[in-house]
């Protein structure tokens, strides 16, 4: 699965949270968001809680081509 960090990034700003509160939303850690965002490689569970703590489903974020495949 590649990830589009930028993606991310941008929408994650557009919603007026911070990193460290989408990790709170998302139950991960500031850095696991910071590491999406960067489009470094992260565990699929932790995609898929940062996906959800966006308010977004799997396909939604598909749709935003936040992620590919």
């Amino acid at each position: 699965m590649k990830i589009n960090g930028p993606a991310f990034q941008k929408y994650r700003e557009h919603q007026l949270l911070s990193v460290s509160e989408l990790a709170k939303k998302s139950e991960v850690s500031p850095s696991v968001v910071n590491n999406i965002e960067q489009g470094k490689p992260s565990r699929l569970e932790s995609i898929r809680r940062v996906i959800a703590g966006l308010g977004l489903t799997v396909e939604e974020a598909r749709s935003q081509k936040f992620i590919e495949g």
